[in-house]
Order: C-alpha cells, then structure tokens, then sequence
C-alpha cells in the first residue's frame, strides 16, 4: 500500500508505483476529469480524437450492459481508438491498474462513466469510522452487479434502514437519514454518553447524518446530509451535493457550494478556475483588468458566470426552479487545509466559508 504525498503528483508516483487499485476522493477523480479533458480539447484533432474514442467505448459499454465494471475493447475500430487515446491515458497511471474506489462523497455519474471510458473499473463505497468502516459498495457482488449512481449493496451481515423523518420533503418522500444496523457498528464514543444518544438508536442502529434512499432491490444512494439541507423562504427544502457536483464538471468551476438557507433563492459560492475563466471572457469580449480579486469581483463577469453555470450546469428538468442559483460570489483563493476552508479529507467547512463570504451574503438578501 502506497499513500499519495502530494495530490499535484499523483500522475508522477503511480509511474513510479504502478499500483493495481487506486482509492481517492472526488476531487481526485475530478481532478483527473479535468486534466484529461483539458488534453483533449488542445487542438481540433485531439478534439475529434477523442470525440470518436469515447462514442465508440460508450457504444462498447451499454452493449455489454453493465454499469462500472470496464468492458475490454472489442472489433478493429474499437481497439485501434482504445490504443490510440485511452492506453495512453491508463498508461499515466502507472498501466497496471485493475480497479479505483472512490469514498467519502458523491462522485459525478459522468465522471464515473469517464473512467469506465477509460478502462477502468469504478465503483463508489460508503462508509464511516463509527460502522468500522465500511457499510456498502459497488464491486463485491461480481462482474454486472454493480449499478452507477448508487454506492452499492450493504456487504454481508449489514443491515440499511431509511428514517424518512429526518427529510421533510413531499416531492421526495423516500429520502432520509441512512441508520447502519449490523456487528460493524460502534458500541458508542469513549467517554461521552450523551454525543452516543445523539446517534445511536434504541436498536443498536447508527444515524449516519446522511441522506440517502433505497431501491427496490437494495442499492443505496447518498443524496446529501442532514445538516447540509436548507430551507428556503418558500419552506422548500433544498439538498445541495448533487447540484453542486454537477457545477464542478464545468471547466469554469474549481469548488463550489451551493446555500440559500432562509433566503429566497439559492446562490453559488465559487471558486473559478481563474486561467479557464480568463480565456472564456477573452472569447465572449469582455476585458477585464487588475488582479484576479478585481476579476471576481467585476459585476459583468459574475453574470457571464451564473448565465452560463444556469445554461450548462443548472437546466431543468434535473435540477427544480428552486434549486437553481440566481446569484453568485466568486472567490479568487482556492479553498485549502491552509486556510481552513477544508478538512484533511477535502470536505468544504462550509460555516467557515460562509462566515468569509458574510457580507457579499447579506447583499444577496
């Protein structure tokens, strides 16, 4: 086992380690995304390329019929793109890997299908310290038993149960609090009876503080937290990590977090992609001068930017009316551990965003 010493480097160690799985959080895979797109899109024929190379592996897959597992390349065309573009992109990862993970937040279906694109097996797991870790993932079950969009199956001997009053919302009565039963569960925090009842049920079960549903057959889907959902002025109730992570597909968008709570519309909190962004209004006409703090602060650029967030990253019928932002703050300084906006495993702390951005909030109001 190998752990990664700086996250900019990934791509350098897994040459040097060749490593059979690779296990990452979002942002990696995000990251990853991005980088690889970005090569794609450096000139015409690249585009084309690899235009080409994914309709072909996409068309591979959905004939195979299976979600996350990778379909090995088939027919003259087929493997001639896959050397062509993917083998090249695998090969940056040391050549060697059989399957990823990715835990400890929702990662995007397109970059899951990307990576199956690629040649790599995807599959999302669940899990926290207090369930020992883990409570359910995709890939235990066996080649076509994983689904996308889901985290998976509880594993052997784990038990799900949905508590639907945790999520007040009529349009979505079967989300709620995902409680873990099951010998995976702690007993309770050493020492600290009353922070236990907070989460522990009468049964032995294990409030989790996150949002989720079951399917008929038994897949789970985390679909927020408890104490991320907000209430807007019209009483509606808004989860946020899906949109979320659908803005951060955008080439424009680096972080993102998405609040509302007791206003009357929901609002973007964004930290750009400032070298995309640039280019972007260079080729829309808009000049902006001075620093990037000048750049995101311009009231020009930050509609370009919510028009264009709202035309590709926001549309209807995926996303409501009322989960669709109508302002946004963009921030030049990226979101790290070195300035408390993020925890050791790439969480936003979003009290502590949003008490930076208070003032820029109040305007909104």
């Amino acid at each position: 086992m190998n752990l990664i010493s700086d996250l900019t480097k990934i791509a350098d160690e897994c040459i040097e380690i060749k490593p059979a799985a690779l296990l990452a959080v979002p942002r990696v895979w995000t990251k990853f995304y991005d980088r690889v797109n970005s090569q794609f899109a450096a000139s015409p024929v690249k585009t084309m390329l690899s235009n080409k190379a994914t309709k072909h592996a996409k068309k591979r897959i959905a004939k195979a019929g299976v979600d996350c597992d990778a379909v090995p390349p088939k027919g003259f065309r087929d493997k001639f793109f896959d050397k062509l573009i993917w083998k090249k992109v695998r090969a940056r990862f040391g050549g060697n890997i059989r399957f990823c993970m990715s835990g400890a937040a929702a990662l995007s279906p397109d970059i899951a299908e990307f990576i199956q694109c690629v040649g790599f097996s995807c599959y999302e797991g669940y899990g926290l310290t207090e369930t020992s870790p883990l409570v359910c993932a995709n890939g235990w079950m066996g080649p076509g038993g994983s689904r996308l969009r889901t985290v998976g199956r509880p594993v052997n001997g784990v038990r799900i149960t949905i508590d639907t009053s945790a999520w007040d919302d009529p349009e979505r009565p079967e989300e709620g609090e995902i409680i873990v039963h099951g010998p995976n569960v702690m007993q309770g925090y050493w020492n600290q009876p009353e922070a236990t009842a907070e989460v522990m049920t009468e049964d032995g079960g294990f409030r989790t503080g996150d949002l989720g549903k079951l399917s008929a057959d038994g897949y789970l889907s985390i679909t927020g937290r408890v104490k991320s959902q907000f209430k807007l002025e019209n009483g509606k109730y808004v989860s946020p990590a899906p949109l979320e992570e659908n803005v951060k597909l955008s080439p424009l968008v680096e972080q993102a977090i998405l609040d509302g709570r007791d206003m009357r519309n929901t609002f973007l909190i964004v930290h750009p992609n400032l070298r995309t962004l640039k280019d972007a209004l260079g080729e829309a006409g808009i000049a902006v001068s001075g620093d990037d703090a000048t750049l995101c602060a311009n009231a020009e650029v930050k509609s370009w930017m919510l028009k264009r967030l709202q035309d590709t990253s926001m549309l209807a019928p995926t996303w409501k009316g009322y989960e669709v932002a109508r302002n946004i703050i963009l921030d030049p300084e990226e979101w790290s551990t070195d300035n408390d906006l993020m925890t050791p495993s790439l969480k936003v702390k979003l009290r502590n965003l949003l008490v930076l951005h208070e003032d820029s909030i109040a305007a909104l109001k």
